[in-house]
């Protein structure tokens, strides 16, 4: 492991090195040689892996989308630095950061004009801040601001429950997430057995070729057709994988207790949410009902989080013209349409996004055959039919049989339910 640190060396009066302490090495592949001229200030984030398997720099391109976001290119230009190269400025100074055997970490402003020394700062967190010092503003990094807007949140939500009607719709929405296998949704959305009147247990099998069947989940309701116990089991279809309790006090769920946690559940008006103790963390995660639409917002805050705001997160679902577009840090990931409800063929199409570019694209199309059997078909970007479920409902309209097939393997699950 290489122990380093940045240093500023003046060399003939006009020529400053960010260098590693450490041993003489040899450059056994060609190094980039960067040059820039003066005029525009520039800013250097520094973020280089070493070739090494050992010293390794925690971090990704967050500094680098926070000084993308928060400055004008037409007022600084940003340089992103991730391998090992020489920079060479119009009036002589220079950046040495030629190591293969080091990592760097750092962040460097020059004011674009000749002969002014460099501003240096070892590790590029806060990136924004550092820069905005040195141009006289005061900007602060997003995670900042927003790690400040969380805890107000979070601060803010009320001591004392505020159950109401619209909290009973949100509820009896959010328990529907339990109470009907995954087995039967598309893509995490519902749409298979809706209406589960008088189910007191559902039991999934899967079925391996020979008919061999393995319990791989069962779901116990009550006569109100709210969860009470969820288990998914190991592989062995007997070994409990991990279980769900859900306690409820005069029909309104009170809490979900998980292996190693149990969550609370609290209400006001037409949200629901609890927090979730993590160990370093905790998560509060918010529901609402929007358009017959389930809603989650999820804020993330670590409990000492001074020094690490980045790792606090916010992820939301948000119902933007018909579409539930899924977002990260404010950013859109994934967004889901759908097609028209009980009219077939159905289309879910759900679009994953990195920035603006369209990373991939799942198209599930339901055909319906008959009252009780439903072909679903599974199309890549490129709507090309990789696989076929075949679907089986039984005489009370619940789904039975889920067989998957594609040109190299099939899959079977079975579900069988008892009544009250």
């Amino acid at each position: 492991m290489f122990l380093f640190s940045i240093n500023m060396q003046a060399q003939d009066d006009d020529v400053v090195a960010i260098d590693v302490l450490g041993d003489e090495f040899i450059i056994e592949s060609p190094i980039d040689t960067l040059n820039f001229n003066s005029g525009k200030p520039q800013v250097f984030l520094i973020q280089i892996q070493s070739q090494n398997d050992g010293y390794t720099i925690a971090g990704n391109d967050i500094e680098h989308k926070e000084l993308l976001k928060n400055f004008n290119h037409n007022q600084v230009k940003i340089n992103y630095i991730t391998k090992q190269s020489y920079i060479r400025l119009e009036d002589g100074q220079y950046i040495d950061v030629t190591d293969v055997n080091a990592s760097y970490d750092a962040i460097v402003f020059w004011n674009g004009k000749s002969k002014s020394n460099l501003k240096t700062q070892e590790g590029s967190r806060l990136a924004t801040e550092f820069v905005s010092e040195q141009l006289g503003q005061k900007k602060k990094s997003s995670y900042i601001t927003n790690s400040e807007l969380y805890k107000k949140e979070i601060a803010q939500l009320p001591k004392q429950d505020n159950f109401t009607e619209k909290s009973r719709k949100v509820m009896n929405r959010f328990l529907k997430n339990y109470s009907i296998s995954e087995i039967c949704t598309l893509n995490h959305h519902l749409f298979f057995n809706l209406n589960q009147d008088k189910v007191k247990t559902i039991t999934v099998y899967q079925v391996n070729p020979k008919g061999k069947k393995t319990k791989y989940e069962q779901i116990h309701l009550n006569e109100l057709n709210h969860p009470i116990k969820v288990i998914r089991f190991d592989d062995d279809g007997k070994t409990v994988y991990y279980a769900t309790e859900f306690k409820y006090e005069n029909d309104i769920l009170k809490s979900i207790k998980h292996d190693e946690r149990e969550d609370f559940i609290r209400y006001n008006d037409d949200v629901l949410f609890f927090t979730s103790d993590l160990g370093g963390a905790n998560e509060t995660t918010f529901y609402i009902l929007k358009d017959n639409e389930l809603l989650m917002k999820r804020i993330l805050l670590m409990k000492d989080d001074v020094g690490f705001e980045e790792q606090n997160s916010f992820v939301e679902q948000r119902l933007e013209k018909g579409n539930i577009n899924y977002y990260i840090d404010n950013e859109l990931w994934t967004s889901t349409s759908k097609s028209a409800p009980n009219k077939f063929p159905f289309v879910l199409t759900v679009t994953s996004y990195d920035g603006e570019n369209v990373v991939h694209k799942l198209r599930e199309e339901v055909v319906k055959k008959s009252d009780s059997q439903y072909e679903i078909f599974y199309d890549n970007v490129l709507h090309v039919h990789k696989g076929k479920n075949n679907i089986q409902l039984n005489d009370r309209g619940l789904l039975e049989t889920f067989t998957y097939k594609d040109e190299n393997e099939m899959e079977k699950y079975q579900l069988e339910y008892t009544y009250y």
